[in-house]
């Protein structure tokens, strides 16, 4: 186990990036497509099936590797300065507010219960490998420099928006990518700091699927052609929009106690 701990970050983030990569290469979804299921829950259950394995993944790794307590997964430190976990809730309502003109009766349960699981299994299994995995192993190389803590939660967080070029493939359109990889490199810097002032990854998942799953309502069938179409143009609305999370922890991060991140490392590493 200390061998494996000992292993360069960036090297972990390579390889975990390529199994990534490898598990959504898996045709999975055209199988899908040959059992009657919809478009919408061959994507969606693609995306459960596959981030299910990720989330598993996440925290397989955690627990073998001894990182519950700086992955924030023990019992040890207590949730603390809740109230920083509400922060993020003005992104779920704008994406409610997305939707909230369209005729809901058209919603059917069993797609809103698919994409609500889809998006709970994309929140634990991103915090769980890029939050728990790969930010415990750059804060273990990075903490005894100067801005240490800066670069052991940046570094993961533009992997984790980097991960998201991935949409590429589907999508087709290289510029809104790029701009997904941008705000979600921010949310993702938030979320980093949040793990280190919270001391929890749990609530800070679920507020990952919420928005995620407020944001991808509009994907719904029998909502799709209600909501109103995005422009052909590249919107640069979403940078706007996650740019004071940005903001914020920066601020945070100046408050962050670092003998006591180096005290969770210790018990990890």
């Amino acid at each position: 186990m200390k061998d494996i701990k000992t292993i360069a970050p960036f090297f972990l983030t390579a390889i975990m990036l390529l199994a990534v990569g490898l598990v959504f290469m898996i045709p999975l979804e055209s199988l899908l497509l040959q059992c009657s299921l919809s478009d919408f829950q061959a994507e969606y259950v693609n995306l459960l099936a596959k981030m299910s394995v990720l989330m598993l993944l996440g925290f397989s790794l955690i627990k073998k590797w001894n990182l519950t307590v700086i992955a924030g997964l023990s019992a040890i430190y207590t949730w603390k300065r809740q109230y920083l976990n509400v922060i993020p809730v003005y992104l779920v309502l704008l994406g409610l507010a997305s939707v909230i003109a369209a005729d809901l009766t058209k919603i059917e349960l069993p797609n809103l219960l698919l994409l609500l699981l889809s998006c709970l299994a994309v929140g634990f299994a991103e915090e769980l490998l890029f939050r728990g995995v790969l930010q415990s192993f750059f804060l273990k190389r990075y903490i005894h420099q100067k801005s240490g803590i800066f670069s052991g939660i940046f570094i993961p967080s533009l992997a984790f928006g980097l991960f998201h070029l991935i949409n590429y493939l589907k999508k087709g359109a290289l510029m809104p990518v790029l701009v997904q990889v941008v705000f979600a490199t921010f949310i993702g810097f938030f979320f980093g700091v949040l793990l280190l002032k919270t001391n929890k990854l749990v609530p800070i998942a679920i507020t990952h699927a919420l928005i995620n799953f407020s944001f991808s309502l509009q994907n719904l069938p029998g909502l799709q052609s209600q909501v109103p179409q995005e422009s052909q143009n590249v919107s640069m609305a979403p940078i706007v929009i996650f740019m004071p999370l940005l903001i914020i922890a920066l601020l945070l991060l100046k408050k962050i106690d670092k003998t006591e991140v180096q005290e969770k490392l210790s018990q990890s590493f």
